[in-house]
Order: C-alpha cells, then sequence, then structure tokens
C-alpha cells in the first residue's frame, strides 16, 4: 500500500503545473496600454533626438582600385550621445560640401560651395559604417577645380518628422577629391 500511496502523491506532483482548460487565462487591460502603430512608436522615438554627427569615408564602388566618391554617415543622437535606433522612417538629408581656406586667425572657414543635394535616409544603420548604409556621393558630382585641396568641409542638414532639423558638420574634414 505504501507504494500506491508515493505513487499517487508522485503523480500529483507531476501534473500539478499543467494547465487545464478551466483554469482562468489573464486577459489584457486596454485602460492602461496605449495602442500604437510602427509609425507612432517610430515618431515617439525621434522626438528624443537632440542633436546629430556626421562622418564620411572615401570610398570605391567598381571594379578598379580608385575611390569613386564618399559615403556619408549621418546619425541621429539623443541627450546621453547615444544613437536614437529609428526604422523605417524616411528622413531628407540635405548635404553641403564646401572647399575651406584658412581666415586671418588661421582658422578653416567655408570657401566655396563644390556640392549641394539631397539624400535619404530610413534607419538608424545609415548613420553607422559597420552597416551598409550611408549616402553616397560620386567625386564626378563634387565640382572641385585643379587648384582646390584635396579637403573640404562637409555640413548635413536632417528633417525629422515633427519639423525640427538637425545640423551637423564634420569635424576632422572630407576628401572632395578623388586620389
Amino acid at each position: 500500500m505504501p507504494i500506491v500511496l508515493i505513487l499517487a502523491l508522485f503523480l500529483v506532483v507531476l501534473f500539478s503545473g499543467c494547465l487545464t482548460e478551466s483554469q482562468a487565462v489573464a486577459k489584457k487591460s486596454s485602460s492602461y496600454v496605449k495602442n500604437q502603430s510602427n509609425q507612432e512608436v517610430q515618431n515617439d522615438l525621434l522626438k528624443t533626438v537632440t542633436h546629430a554627427s556626421v562622418i564620411s569615408q572615401s570610398a570605391n564602388w567598381d571594379a578598379d582600385t580608385e575611390n569613386d566618391g564618399l559615403v556619408i554617415y549621418p546619425d541621429l543622437l539623443d541627450s546621453n550621445n547615444e544613437t536614437v535606433e529609428f526604422e523605417g522612417i524616411n528622413l531628407t538629408v540635405d548635404i553641403e560640401i564646401w572647399t575651406l581656406k584658412m581666415n586671418n586667425d588661421f582658422k578653416e572657414v567655408k570657401d566655396r560651395l563644390v556640392y549641394s543635394g539631397t539624400g535619404e535616409i530610413d534607419s538608424w544603420k545609415d548613420g553607422n559604417p559597420f552597416y551598409s548604409g550611408g549616402i553616397t556621393i560620386p567625386y564626378k558630382d563634387i565640382k572641385t577645380v585643379e587648384s582646390d585641396n584635396s579637403s573640404g568641409l562637409l555640413f548635413v542638414k536632417i528633417k525629422l518628422p515633427d519639423g525640427r532639423v538637425m545640423e551637423a558638420k564634420e569635424d576632422f574634414g572630407v576628401i572632395i577629391k578623388a586620389e
């Protein structure tokens, strides 16, 4: 008889965690949870943007060995200087590239506008060179002359859905001529 009792106790313990059809299932309460579309979530995320940055690199996108142009990576940042990781929202990026010169205080300043254009990003990954995003600008579209230096200044303006515009300048200058 003790074996039957032990076996019965074992079965009770074994099946005590199983859900039966008669047990209650939690029901969602809509009074505390806001139902938002992905667009609304992404727009709310973009409201946390406080500033922007931009970097660029020369790139080769054809079969030869020469660099064909620039890839620029505009990045949106929050108050902690962290990238705002948005997805699926198209943002317009106005781009300007200038030659530079030294002013009387030996500071680099804008000289002549050699490129003005518009690009588009749709993800935070477009601001990160470790992903395949970015905006390409062929060197043939940058209107330099022979006497221009090979480096210039890059400026971007990123337009957010709420009407704000985040501006950034590349801190290290940009290569504006094929080398």
